[in-house]
């Protein structure tokens, strides 16, 4: 399992004077959860960090240090089959195979095929391993846009 740092997640709770209690709070979860989340030993999921997003307005590309430049939120559903079919539309692009990618992240080909599938959300390190790799935005992957 890959465990990652989100780049911002620090810089933004403490850019609006927050602890990390109030930001636990504001996501309902313990703050040894979200301390867990913000120092890189656990990884959040998608639907917690798309609430950070929301609240501080920016955006996943940017929070997760593959933008330099924000250009803020954009409303996002974290939908499992949006982002599996965004997966698969990127895999077809990019001329791989599945196990290119489930090799590459070190996963079966059962847990990528329920990504692919909407059957299950995507971990958030393993979008963002596939989303730095092949040069993807992030946002852009858990878009509802057809041009994602």
């Amino acid at each position: 399992m890959i465990n990652m740092k989100i780049e911002r997640l620090r810089d933004i709770r403490e850019d609006n004077e927050l602890t990390q209690e109030d930001v636990a709070g504001m996501l309902n979860v313990k703050r040894s959860t979200y301390t867990g989340w913000e120092i890189g030993r656990d990884t959040i999921p998608l639907i917690r960090l798309n609430i950070i997003c929301r609240e501080f307005n920016v955006s996943f590309d940017y929070i997760m240090g593959l933008s330099k430049e924000d250009k803020g939120y954009e409303e996002i559903d974290i939908d499992a089959k949006v982002i599996g079919r965004n997966l698969k539309k990127m895999r077809k692009e990019k001329h791989l195979v599945q196990r290119e990618i489930f090799d590459y992240l070190n996963t079966t080909s059962s847990t990528w095929s329920a990504y692919e599938t909407g059957k299950v959300i995507i971990k958030t390190d393993f979008l963002y391993t596939v989303c730095k790799k092949y040069k993807k935005s992030v946002d852009k992957m858990l878009s509802k846009d057809t041009n994602a």
